[in-house]
């Protein structure tokens, strides 16, 4: 009966019906993420219980692996404990065995030398029989270069003169075909016996070695005409030869040699007398030349230049010297410039008169010069230099020497204009400046920088070239007579200049021992020139740092005593060149030290050291037997005494200077020249009269090629 009165309505169904569906969702909804959650807890564990059992493994295989090694390494271990014995035993008797042979052998040597000195003894046992003695004697007649081998006995020849192959080829049949091996006379070298050089001489050594003759000498044989000159044109295979110094020279000689020799590459007729011919010869017939010295000739004229130009030879000449031919006009050079295209190096020495125009012919018709001298060339200008600077880009050598009319600026455009020097050489130019080494600055190629006697170069003007891209790569510096360098130049270059191996300041006032400190660390540095320096003991300790020097000159540095050549010295086992000279405070002292540390000692200088006794040169004589060069003039505490101990301890000496030596005697300077050695002195031979001297005493005397005896009168010496 309620039922009909609380019946419900739509919208209480439809909200019933949400809420019930509500209810539901969010029933369904809690048991979902119940599910997820769980499931998503049961995935973490899972990822960490794996995490945790590859770790587990991983520690398992390291245990595994670190117990392996340590089982390898014990038992390693116990091997080598086991092996120690076998092998030192082992070593034991290599060693035994290596004393018993070293020990065998050293007997087997005494006993040969035993056996060979009782063998020598015997063959010179007194015998009776004359004919006994000379069976023996020709017994030990052997013949040692034969056994040799062919590149030994060749190299010992090949010491030997022209002449004395000659004489050793008449000895025996053996020596005969030894000394005619085609090796020995590829090369002939006359001017060492120019005197005795004569045409038959040339003319038999030309037709005999004339298949393989390839550089023939012939400089200042003064005997030798141009009739025997012809005989050279049969040597097919000749490449270089040197005729300079003879007094003249044909045409029809330099043709017959041109026509036969159409390999020769090198012709050498510096000195020599001849007209306008033989150029014309050599225009016509010398088509593959390529080194050419017509230096000193004053015989030919402009005409005979012309040739040159219109010539068939001559154009791929690449080297040509003309140095001092001062009749050359400007024509002259012309016709060369636009002859020789292809010249490289060229040597335009000596030639006072010529002009701008002149250089610049070679400057627009040769554009492949790499090489360019102008010594004592001295009315060039400005204006020649900026034509090298503007047409000769790839200028590699540049020598200019006794020029008064070129400045700065003009070398400034050089450094510019040629980027690939190497050599430079800019010599007695007073009015050189500063300016001037501002446009080698960015030069990446110098290696070589000669600046002496620019007397306006300054630390600042060094600086530029120093500091720029060549200064790490510098190998020589000469800059004597440059008097306003000093300690800040050589600072600079002991930081930048680690290659540098040649060094000259010679008179430069403002080098002190502060500067010469710095040189002492360059380990690169060989020889060093600090004559007229101001520098002391102090200096001179710092220089024994490099055991590297080779040349050292300290000539007239007045405040250098025997503590600081001492001091030097005692590092310097290896200094080959030593000059000393006018350092008047040395005395014996040094000289003692000197000797006995530098025993590689070749050349010598002492001139001018009043201190110096003959105690001096017994000690050089007791330590420095390689000397070939001693030079002691200007003393004269010196006297006989230490020629003697020269003769006796420096038997390699070649030259000596002994001028102005009061208390030396003639003949003992003619002991000295019997031993080969050649003496310089101040002695008046024509004013002397010498009787005769007796020999030395048996103690004294030592084994020479010209025996001791009556001297000559000094007329006949």
């Amino acid at each position: 009966r309620y039922y009909f009165y609380f019946q419900p309505t739509e919208e209480q169904k439809r909200l019933a019906a949400q809420t019930y569906n509500d209810t539901l969702l969010k029933k369904h909804f809690k048991a979902w993420l119940s599910f997820y959650s769980s499931k998503v807890e049961k995935r973490k564990k899972a990822v960490a219980q794996m995490e945790r059992a590859v770790a587990c493994h991983e520690a398992r295989l390291k245990v595994r692996t670190f117990q392996r090694w340590y089982a390898w390494k014990c038992e390693r271990y116990r091997s080598q404990q086991e092996a120690a014995p076998i092998l030192a035993d082992k070593m034991r008797r290599i060693c035994l065995q290596n004393a018993i042979f070293t020990t065998f052998r050293a007997w087997q040597q005494v006993t040969k030398h035993a056996s060979d000195t009782n063998k020598w003894f015997k063959k010179y046992e007194i015998i009776d029989s004359d004919e006994e003695v000379e069976a023996k004697e020709e017994s030990l007649g052997q013949d040692f270069i034969s056994k040799l081998p062919h590149k030994a006995s060749n190299k010992i020849f090949s010491f030997l003169d022209v002449l004395d192959r000659l004489t050793c080829s008449l000895v025996c049949r053996s020596w005969k075909i030894m000394v005619q091996d085609r090796s020995l006379w590829t090369q002939i070298d006359l001017q060492q016996i120019k005197d005795r050089t004569t045409d038959r001489l040339v003319a038999n050594l030309a037709y005999k070695f004339r298949p393989f003759l390839c550089n023939l000498n012939l400089r200042n044989c003064v005997r030798v005409t141009p009739s025997s000159l012809r005989y050279i044109g049969e040597c097919r295979n000749l490449q270089e030869l040197s005729l300079s110094g003879l007094k003249f020279v044909s045409a029809d000689a330099i043709s017959d040699i041109g026509i036969g020799c159409k390999n020769l590459l090198y012709l050498n007729i510096a000195g020599c007398q001849f007209d306008d011919g033989v150029l014309r010869v050599l225009a016509r017939h010398y088509v593959n030349i390529q080194y050419l010295s017509l230096a000193g000739c004053t015989g030919f004229s402009t005409a005979g230049l012309y040739y040159f130009m219109v010539g068939q030879g001559l154009h791929k000449l690449s080297h040509l010297d003309i140095s001092g031919c001062s009749q050359i006009t400007h024509e002259g050079m012309r016709y060369i410039a636009r002859g020789c295209p292809l010249l490289s190096s060229l040597v335009l020495n000596k030639l006072s008169r010529m002009k701008d125009e002149s250089l610049y012919f070679f400057t627009k018709y040769c554009p492949n010069l790499r090489a360019l001298h102008l010594r004592h060339a001295s009315s060039l200008t400005d204006l020649a230099f900026n034509h090298i600077a503007e047409n000769l880009p790839h200028l590699t050598t540049l020598c200019v020497e006794g020029n008064h009319n070129i400045t700065g600026s003009s070398i400034k455009l050089v450094g510019r204009g040629c980027p690939d020097l190497v050599h430079l050489f800019i010599i007695d130019c007073i009015r050189m400046c500063d300016i001037g080494l501002k446009g080698f600055s960015g030069t990446r190629g110098l290696r070589v920088i000669n600046l002496a006697d620019c007397i306006r170069i300054s630390d600042h003007g060094v600086r530029n070239v120093v500091d720029g891209p060549s200064g790490p790569h510098l190998r020589e510096l000469n800059l004597t007579n440059c008097l306003r360098v000093g300690d800040t130049t050589l600072f600079r270059i002991a930081q930048r200049c680690q290659n540098l191996a040649y060094v000259r300041f010679c008179y430069s006032e403002f080098v002190t021992d502060a500067g010469v400190e710095l040189l002492g660390n360059m380990q690169a540095l060989r020889s060093l020139d600090l004559s007229g320096c101001a520098v002391g003991d102090a200096g001179l300790a710092s220089l024994g740092n490099n055991p590297n020097f080779r040349n050292i000159s300290l000539s007239e540095c007045n405040q250098i005593t025997d503590v600081g050549i001492q001091k030097m010295c005692s590092k310097l086992l290896l200094l080959e060149t030593l000059d000393i000279s006018y350092c008047v405070n040395v005395t014996d002292y040094a000289t003692k030290f000197l000797a006995f540390s530098c025993r590689e000692l070749v050349r010598l200088n002492i001139a001018g050291c009043s201190q110096l006794t003959d105690t001096s040169i017994s000690y050089i004589s007791g330590g420095c037997h390689y000397l070939s060069h001693l030079n002691m003039s200007n003393l004269p505490s010196m006297t006989d005494k230490a020629l003697r101990f020269l003769r006796r301890g420096c038997r390699l000496l070649q030259r000596l200077n002994v001028t102005l030596c009061s208390a030396i005697t003639y003949p003992a300077i003619l002991r000295v020249e019997t031993e080969g050695c050649v003496v310089s002195h101040s002695i008046d031979i024509k004013q002397m009269k010498l009787g005769p001297i007796l020999p030395l005493s048996q103690t004294h005397r030592r084994p020479m090629s010209v025996g001791y005896g009556i001297f000559p009168i000094p007329n006949q010496v």
